[in-house]
């Protein structure tokens, strides 16, 4: 594969405020939902969008995203009220081109390995 046709990928860590417990799959499938529905499919599949990690103690997550959808991706994620029914906002926190930068910014929670 040519190195212009990789994905070039961007890092979001974000931040869950809900009052009940949520777990990583309902993450995934209301988040998944909200993007297709706000997005629609093609818009959808321009994201390249995944949940890669998620810690249920401190509520912050991980997603990886193509770098020049970013910005969209950050926007539509302030816009969630909701993630299967149960009342969720999302805060993104911060982004980057490398999981090593999100560590040393202080975001013990990310493993090393996707």
């Amino acid at each position: 594969m040519y190195s212009a046709m990789r994905l070039k990928k961007r890092y979001i860590v974000f931040q869950v405020k809900t009052p009940q417990p949520i777990n990583p799959k309902e993450i995934n499938d209301g988040l998944g939902l909200f993007l297709i529905r706000f997005f629609g499919e093609y818009g959808y599949s321009k994201l390249a969008f995944k949940l890669l990690q998620y810690d249920e103690k401190t509520k912050q997550g991980l997603i990886r995203c193509d770098r020049s959808v970013l910005y969209e991706l950050l926007g539509s994620l302030s816009l969630i009220e909701s993630l299967k029914e149960k009342k969720a906002r999302l805060i993104p926190l911060a982004s980057s081109g490398t999981i090593k930068t999100l560590r040393e910014k202080g975001f013990k929670f990310i493993k090393e390995k996707e």
